[in-house]
């Protein structure tokens, strides 16, 4: 999973193989303008990923959600439903 620093113009001017480099590769594409970073391109499974990380996170911030969350997770692990209602 490589990273790219791009200027935007150059972005603009090579878009479809820069997406075509992040969806192969995995890569990441930070993208300037005037030196500076600006924007990051990354692709969808990668995103996807961090956006359940995230959403982990937020949920687990409520304990009693965390709590109802674990007790779930056990039950799921010995083959067994539990009822899960918010």
């Amino acid at each position: 999973m490589g990273m790219k620093i791009l200027p935007s113009s150059e972005v603009r001017d090579n878009m479809a193989q820069i997406i075509k480099s992040i969806a192969e590769e995995g890569a990441s594409c930070f993208i300037t303008q005037y030196g500076k970073a600006q924007a990051v391109m990354i692709g969808v499974d990668r995103f996807n990923e961090l956006m359940s990380l995230v959403e982990d996170a937020l949920d687990e911030k409520d304990e009693l959600l965390a709590l109802r969350l674990e007790e779930a997770r056990r039950e799921y692990k010995k083959k067994k439903g539990v009822k899960f209602e918010l």
